[in-house]
């Protein structure tokens, strides 16, 4: 039996969640694929050799990382372990909102893979715009020149990181840059993932993949729109409605992983409890003022996609928070009522 699943209830109901771990959404890992896991391997890693490179909540420039418990569980369920000793999955979504420190433990996930990854390995990192690219990537590039145990191993270039041992690669992609076509990644970090103008790059990166016995897709992301620039649904919520099903049961796809934090909805959005259903990180890794001066100013729809991770139909809300509801009222339909929709 799955130690952990969604936290969905019958009828799509979902249970209130304030405490950092489970997120909202989880896809199934069976206990003994978690035993297996080396996602231990990968936080000792991170904790031995990865820096902290901005002054934040969370810490100051040159402090060694330290792991929270969520982050954590969310490492030894990512790289959980079959029976036969490979990875159990192959794709993953991980959605959080702004400032839960996405970027640094992508960044650090990375660096184990060029490490201790396989011979020959490809790591990129993907995302809308070059600039996003290199979010991720400059982090990685920063952790290196910081420990000196890294720099030792690991050679560092304007747009690359070299493993001479391995001969492995890091290298950041841009969904602007020219055909990906021909890559063969083992290792696939992707920034942002609801930024994506279409889902070229995404399909192009994760079919590239086949020929690798143990690869690894992991976009990490804010919510957005559900629209992209072609007007069909976007990857990321194509994909995130895809691990809801997953997650609950009704598809099964083990390969499939799904971690989903999201505000509860039936919070009023500028409440103090509502930011904490939705950041692991609230009062701990982003600050409770930030929010507190964030919601003030910030347009209700974006604000509940930045940081509620929530995915809204338009970038601007059609009412402002409770006013639709302050004007219901029961009323009996009777035979030739008259009814507009």
């Amino acid at each position: 039996m799955p130690q952990h699943s969604t936290n969905s209830l019958p009828n799509g109901k979902r249970r209130a969640r304030s405490k950092p771990w489970p997120p909202r959404y989880l896809t199934p890992v069976p206990t003994a694929d978690l035993k297996r896991s080396r996602g231990n391997d990968v936080v000792d890693f991170a904790e031995a050799l990865c820096k902290i490179t901005k002054d934040s909540v969370a810490g100051h420039a040159g402090d060694q990382m330290v792991f929270r418990d969520w982050q954590r569980e969310l490492t030894r369920h990512l790289f959980a372990v079959r029976e036969d000793g490979k990875l159990r999955h192959r794709t993953a979504l991980v959605g959080l909102p702004r400032k839960n420190g996405k970027s640094a433990w992508l960044s650090s996930v990375v660096l184990e893979h060029l490490v201790l990854g396989p011979e020959g390995g490809e790591a990129y990192s993907c995302a809308a715009d070059r600039d996003q690219a290199k979010i991720v990537f400059g982090t990685a590039k920063r952790m290196v020149e910081l420990e000196p145990e890294l720099s030792e191993v690991l050679q560092v270039y304007r747009d690359a990181i070299y493993n001479p041992k391995t001969g492995s690669t890091y290298r950041a992609l841009s969904a602007e840059a020219f055909t990906k076509e021909g890559l063969s990644p083992t290792f696939v970090a992707f920034d942002e993932l609801h930024a994506q103008p279409n889902r070229e790059l995404f399909d192009v990166m994760s079919l590239a993949q086949g020929a690798r016995p143990e690869p690894l897709l992991v976009a990490i992301t804010t919510a957005g729109v559900k629209t992209d620039s072609t007007g069909k649904y976007s990857v990321c919520y194509s994909l995130y409605d895809y691990g809801k099903k997953v997650a609950s049961g009704e598809v099964n796809d083990p390969s499939f992983f799904f971690a989903w934090w999201e505000s509860d909805s039936s919070l009023d959005y500028r409440s103090p409890a509502a930011w904490k259903s939705g950041n692991p990180g609230f009062g701990d890794i982003v600050a409770a003022e930030d929010f507190e001066s964030a919601v003030k100013r910030t347009p209700e729809n974006e604000f509940k996609t930045k940081r509620g991770n929530i995915f809204t139909s338009n970038v601007d809300a059609w009412l402002p928070h409770g006013a639709w509801d302050a004007i219901a009222k029961e009323q009996e339909l009777v035979p030739e009522s008259r009814v507009v929709l």
